[in-house]
């Protein structure tokens, strides 16, 4: 059985940069990341994995989330791609995977960076992805037998979390990634459009890193913080009408179908 997750900041940190962190790079760590508050609600989730781990999550922080569309799953056995916007970094992924659990039956797989797979509660839920540099042969393997799978697949196109734009808050383009593997795979996607946005403060920032010319997302460090600010909230989650994989011809290309995609996606 999963034991109960805790994170160790001052380890992690000393794995990584392969010697002891200085008290003052620990401190700010553990201040962006708010350790403390983080390793209190792991211990009341409990231990638990998977689909479990993610509703014990929202019911931690006191997060109702509400289905529009639930006529739109799919069967057990109907191999899908769900696609959804990325409004929030964390909850917005829990209380998608929530919304769609009657159709997952047989599992469901996401897309992710290879290092949460150090959470493992839902390490069974996440198909490793490298974002720096290539794919070693064993995790492109991995990844096909994913695809493969009877299991159902989730998909954040976007690859980053919603920034606010002079007309709204949306997703930057999509990756077309998951049209390619629709059409490889055979596997019909279903839009879904997650209603929530981050604090005034998440995107003043990141509008002002971007006119100063910083490069690093500062303001992706403070997604954890965010996440607590999501506490007693409610997260509306839409589901779309299925896209038959055979929908996706010559007339565009695989990133040109990615954006009509994510137009369907807001206009649900």
């Amino acid at each position: 059985m999963t034991g109960v997750t805790q994170i160790d900041l001052k380890g992690e940190l000393t794995k990584r940069m392969k010697k002891k962190p200085s008290c003052l790079v620990v401190k700010l760590a553990r201040w962006f990341m708010i350790e403390d508050w983080v390793n209190a609600r792991l211990r009341q989730i409990g231990a638990v994995s998977n689909i479990d781990f993610m509703k014990k999550a929202l019911d931690a922080l006191h997060i109702e989330v509400k289905v529009k569309g639930v006529e739109n799953l799919p069967s057990a056995n109907q191999r899908t791609m769900f696609v959804c916007n990325h409004p929030l970094g964390g909850m917005d992924v829990l209380s998608a995977c929530k919304a769609v659990e009657p159709a997952c039956a047989k599992g469901l797989l996401i897309p992710a960076n290879d290092l949460l797979m150090q959470l493992g509660n839902i390490r069974e839920m996440l198909i490793p992805v490298n974002k720096v540099g290539g794919q070693s042969k064993d995790l492109l393997q991995k990844i096909n037998q994913a695809y493969a799978s009877d299991k159902q697949l989730m998909f954040f196109p976007s690859g980053k979390v919603s920034r606010k734009h002079k007309d709204g808050i949306y997703d930057d383009e999509w990756k077309k990634n998951f049209i390619v593997k629709s059409v490889e795979y055979e596997r019909n996607v279903i839009p879904i459009r997650i209603d929530a946005k981050n604090s005034a403060f998440f995107y003043g920032l990141a509008k002002w890193r971007a006119k100063l010319g910083i490069k690093l997302n500062i303001e992706m460090l403070f997604l954890v913080r965010e996440t607590r600010k999501q506490q007693n909230k409610t997260i509306t989650i839409t589901i779309g009408e299925p896209i038959l994989w055979q929908s996706f011809d010559a007339s565009k290309t695989a990133y040109q179908w990615a954006q009509e995609v994510r137009k369907k996606v807001y206009e649900l």
